[in-house]
């Protein structure tokens, strides 16, 4: 019989945790699992354990333990691409557990599948939940006579598949995080004269700070921009009026109604949005201006009668451990616990945000709706909502997309097919040919341009400036299996190092513009190993910094490609990863120089140096331009004109 006895340290008291294993050899080798909920104590406590191998399972652990020179692996290691692959179209998978006959009944709440408001965050647990799982899977089986010590989470794992395991209870352990957009920070800037100070405060500080806008814009905004009982009134959800100021500029000149419906985000947040809103006459409707007392106590009813379904919900355990798995290989029993917390957690929020809807939809009468994603929580109700009141939704285009038959499940994942609206207002040619060539039917499909690239337009002015290199940044993320692994992230890393040494190498100044996403990487401390003149812009809009510069870097595919073709402006893409999407047609047609880490230096030099090839790319970017964006300065007029035309067709 084997005892041990562990002391760890939990919000800085001490507690000792007695674990006993029988039929254990005292001398068996033992190997550490070390996660993110892990700490450098927990080895020190581990050290006369005859520990022989250290394993990592992040990059934020590796980093940890490579700062102290403590060897180890990384799980990575334990996986093949294929292995990658079939996590990630695992995730892809499970995430639409809530179609599933035996249990879509269960999680519906007045005709909307409340499972499906969840499909995007679960994407992201489960591609990081799987991949643990997956790892310590392969470990168990290369590891077959070895003790495993690790924190709660890889033990929990751990249990299907060896006895032979010592769980450390360490400071850490409340800080894991099953709910990945609870624990993002939204970032916020505060300037004062000519400085400014960026930081990130937490989601349920934004809710409140968010709520106070709201009650003020009650009051800010005119009371008699109120919206008829007619049909002719649009609502438009999740936009940002600043991104489509044009058109916003444009609804006063429509016979159009619009109304304004943001969930996530605030309607009003500075002078410039409110000035927008206020010229327009868009109203806004917010949970402020619908709720009172009679649907606080609907909604609270709501809570308490789907409150009591979920444990017979749950009670189809055949179900889920057949349907969580991978492989073959189940993993509900230690994935159950957290999925059952989340799920409950998130159907009781959305409860609300039904309730909220409908009122919205039963106190006006609505044309058509426009959205911007499929897979928004809120987006999801209206879809659901709007399909029991046969009102069209149009999903407008509102990013560059990957074309290419390998894409489709991440777009399908993101929300950019019109699998379920009713139209898909794309923004040009190169868009209506994807759509139609992953089946989407032809008649739903509308070029309308877009209405964000209205006033982006070439500036001679501003063309002779060319004083920096601009680099536009777009991260791994983590709802994709291969970008959680330690050699992307670190091939990412240096991707910005050989840029910021090579830019300085060729006196330019480099800007940094990082991707909008909360969790994107902030290569600030990178940089500063580099040259303290380097700067890092972590908001805005980035076509004021692409107008100035001399040239663009993307790494990979994004956006911006297409700002910087309209503003003749060159481009090269630095291909760091495969994520085995194909290949796009903007890095295909030869608008963007696309290179490597091997022959970076060699294209800055000829593109900064050689005017043939950046006129080349000038003009090969227009061509690329012109096929992915049609009725350019002009598609907030052609959104409007489709709009009115559908309002005539459902008279």
């Amino acid at each position: 019989m084997f005892h041990s006895t562990i002391t760890i340290g939990i919000s800085g008291k001490k507690l000792t945790v007695r674990r006993v294993f029988k039929d254990m050899n005292k001398n068996s080798e033992s190997i550490i699992l070390f996660d993110s909920i892990s700490n450098l104590a927990d080895l020190a406590k581990m050290s006369n354990k005859n520990a022989s191998k250290i394993i990592s399972f992040d990059y934020d652990t590796h980093k940890a333990l490579n700062d102290k020179k403590i060897n180890h692996e990384t799980s990575d290691r334990y996986l093949s691409k294929n292995d990658l692959t079939t996590i990630q179209k695992t995730a892809y998978s499970i995430s639409e557990w809530y179609n599933s006959d035996i249990i879509s009944k269960d999680i519906s709440y007045n005709g909307v599948n409340l499972g499906s408001l969840v499909k995007a965050e679960l994407i992201n647990i489960l591609v990081n939940y799987i991949k643990k799982f997956f790892e310590l899977y392969k470990i168990s089986n290369q590891f077959t006579n070895c003790t495993f010590i690790g924190s709660q989470t890889c033990c929990k794992i751990m249990e299907n598949f060896s006895k032979k395991i010592i769980e450390f209870k360490n400071s850490n352990a409340e800080n894991f995080q099953l709910h990945p957009l609870d624990s993002l920070k939204t970032p916020m800037k505060i300037r004062i004269k000519n400085h400014s100070l960026e930081f990130g405060i937490s989601n349920n500080l934004f809710k409140k700070l968010k709520s106070i806008s709201e009650k003020s814009s009650k009051f800010l905004l005119s009371q008699n921009n109120s919206i008829g009982e007619t049909s002719k009134n649009i609502l438009i959800i999740e936009f940002d009026p600043i991104k489509y100021q044009s058109f916003f500029e444009r609804m006063p000149s429509s016979n159009l109604n619009f109304l304004l419906y943001n969930r996530r985000r605030p309607a009003i947040w500075n002078l410039q949005s409110y000035d927008l809103i206020k010229k327009s006459g868009c109203l806004i409707q917010n949970k402020n201006s619908l709720s009172n007392s009679n649907l606080s106590e609907i909604i609270a009813n709501g809570k308490s009668q789907f409150e009591e379904k979920i444990p017979n919900l749950f009670l189809k355990e055949s179900f889920f451990k057949s349907f969580f798995s991978i492989e073959g290989i189940s993993f509900w029993s230690s994935f159950k616990e957290y999925f059952q917390e989340y799920f409950r957690k998130r159907a009781l929020e959305f409860i609300e945000e039904v309730e909220l809807t409908k009122k919205l939809m039963k106190q006006h009468t609505f044309s058509s709706i426009l959205i911007l994603s499929e897979v928004g929580p809120n987006e999801r109700i209206v879809l659901q909502l709007a399909r029991q009141e046969h009102i069209p939704v149009c999903l407008v285009q509102h990013g560059i997309n990957y074309d290419t038959k390998e894409s489709y499940d991440m777009n399908a994942a993101k929300g950019a097919l019109p699998l379920e609206s009713d139209y898909f207002l794309c923004w040009g040619k190169t868009g209506a040919k994807f759509s139609q060539s992953m089946g989407i039917n032809s008649e739903k499909i509308h070029v309308t341009g877009s209405p964000i690239f209205d006033k982006l337009q070439f500036d001679e002015q501003n063309s002779f400036k060319n004083d920096y290199v601009l680099l536009a940044t777009s991260g791994p993320t983590k709802e994709h299996a291969s970008d959680l692994t330690v050699e992307i992230i670190e091939k990412y890393m240096d991707a910005i190092k050989k840029i910021c040494q090579l830019v300085s190498k060729n006196n330019k100044k480099l800007i940094i513009k990082i991707h909008p996403s909360p969790d994107e990487l902030d290569p600030s401390f990178i940089t500063k190993q580099f040259n303290s003149q380097i700067k890092v812009i972590k908001e805005g809009n980035i076509s004021p910094l692409i107008k100035s510069c001399a040239l663009m870097i993307v790494i990979g595919f994004t956006s911006p490609i297409l700002d910087a073709h309209i503003l003749k402006k060159p481009v090269i893409s630095l291909t760091v990863k495969d994520n085995g999407w194909g290949i796009a047609t903007a890095l295909k047609n030869k608008s963007c120089l696309i290179t490597d880490f091997d022959k970076l230096e060699d294209s800055l030099n000829n593109v900064l140096n050689n005017e043939h090839t950046k006129n080349e790319l000038m003009q090969n970017g227009t061509k690329s331009s012109n096929e992915y964006l049609s009725h350019q300065n002009n598609g907030s007029t052609k959104l409007i004109e489709f709009l009115e035309e559908l309002v005539k067709q459902t008279e």
